[in-house]
C-alpha cells in the first residue's frame, strides 16, 4: 500500500516511490530511493517538496501515532455500514501514475537492453491512464505537474500520453484511435535512454554540439519500436516526428506542414505544452496561460487549427 505521509513524518530505512512538489536541489537522482542515512532525511525535510509517497512493503511504516496523520493513496476499508469507500477520482489518479511509472521504467530498461518492445506491453499501461482520464479528466494530468527536475522523462511520458487521449477524445476519436495516440505519446521519448546521461541530465541549457546528440533521439526511438513487428504505424511516426514543424525548420526530416501526420502534429503539441508547464534542470515551470500565450505567438511550429481545438478543449483556454 502505497502512503502519502508529510515530509516531516520522513524517517531513515523508508522507501520512497515519489516525492510530491518541486525539488530544487535534489539530494537523490532517482525518482525511488531509500534514504538511509539521517543527512538524507534531513535533507528531503529542508527542501521545498511538499510530501512524500512511501511503499511500506519495502522499506519501514510510519510509527502508529503517525499513521493517523498519513493519507493512503489506496481504496480504504469498508466502511461502518459494511460497504466499501469508493476511490476519488485523487487516489485513482495518483494510482494510475505510480502503477504506470513503475511498469514503463522496465519497459524503458529492456528496450536499453536491446529487447524487442510489442504493443500487448504498453496498452495496459494506456488503457490505465485512459481510466483514470474518464473518471476526472484534469486530475491525472495535474498531479503530473508534480514532477520535480529528476522525474522528467518518465512522468512526461505519462503526461503526453494523458494529454494525447484527450485531444484524441475532444476530436471524437474512437476507442482504438484514443487507445493509439496515447501509446504514440507514452512512447514517443523512449529514444531518450540512447542519450548520454550527462546530455540528457545537463544542469543547463545544451550546446550546439549537444542539441546535435539530443536531435538523435527520435530516430533512436524509431529504431528500437521498429525491432518487433506490430507496432501501430502512428505510433512509430510519432516517436520520429514529434518534433516536426509545420514551417519545415523541425527535425529530424525537416518535414513541412502537408507531409507531417495529423498525429505528429497533435504530439508536437502534447508534448511542448507539457515540457513548459514542467520543471526543467535550466528553468521553474511556467504557469499554462504563459505557455499557452507563448505557443499561440510562435509562428510556423504548430498546426494553428489543431492549436486552438487542444487550448479550447484539453486546457480550457
Amino acid at each position: 500500500m502505497i502512503k502519502r505521509i508529510e515530509k516531516s513524518q520522513l524517517r531513515a530505512g523508508m522507501f520512497v516511490e515519489a516525492v510530491e512538489g518541486f525539488q530544487r536541489d535534489a539530494p537523490f537522482s532517482d525518482r525511488r530511493f531509500k534514504p538511509t542515512h539521517q543527512a538524507d532525511v534531513e535533507a528531503i525535510k529542508c527542501s521545498n517538496l511538499t510530501g512524500v509517497y512511501i511503499n511500506p512493503t519495502r522499506g519501514t511504516d510510519i510509527s502508529d501515532a503517525d499513521k493517523a496523520r498519513s493519507s493512503s493513496i489506496r481504496v480504504k476499508g469498508p466502511r461502518k455500514d459494511g460497504r466499501q469507500a469508493p476511490p476519488t477520482p485523487q487516489k485513482i489518479a495518483a494510482n494510475a501514475i505510480f502503477e504506470t511509472t513503475a511498469a514503463l521504467a522496465a519497459i524503458f530498461r529492456d528496450a536499453r537492453s536491446g529487447r524487442a518492445l510489442a504493443r500487448e506491453m504498453v496498452i495496459p499501461i494506456v488503457e490505465q491512464v485512459i481510466h483514470s482520464i474518464d473518471v476526472d479528466p484534469s486530475v491525472l494530468i495535474a498531479i503530473t505537474r508534480l514532477k520535480s527536475r529528476d522525474q522528467t522523462t518518465l512522468l512526461h511520458s505519462i503526461a503526453v500520453c494523458a494529454l494525447m487521449v484527450r485531444f484524441a477524445q475532444s476530436l471524437d476519436g474512437d476507442k482504438q484511435t484514443v487507445l493509439t495516440l496515447g501509446m504514440s505519446g507514452l512512447l514517443h521519448d523512449i529514444g531518450k535512454i540512447g542519450i548520454p546521461l550527462r546530455v540528457l541530465n545537463k544542469a543547463g541549457r545544451l550546446s550546439e554540439a549537444e542539441m546535435t546528440i539530443m536531435k538523435r533521439h527520435p530516430s533512436i526511438g524509431y529504431e528500437m519500436l521498429s525491432r518487433k513487428a506490430g507496432m501501430p504505424d502512428a505510433v512509430l511516426d510519432v516517436c520520429l516526428h514529434h518534433h516536426e514543424r509545420v514551417d519545415g525548420k523541425g527535425y529530424p526530416g525537416g518535414k513541412v506542414a502537408h507531409e507531417i501526420s495529423g498525429a505528429a502534429r497533435m504530439s508536437a503539441i502534447c508534448d511542448v505544452y507539457d515540457a513548459l508547464t514542467s520543471a526543467r534542470t535550466y528553468r521553474d515551470p511556467w504557469a499554462p496561460e504563459r505557455a499557452v500565450a507563448w505557443m499561440k505567438g510562435t509562428d510556423g511550429m504548430f498546426d494553428c487549427s489543431l492549436l486552438s481545438k487542444f487550448f479550447e478543449n484539453v486546457t480550457g483556454m
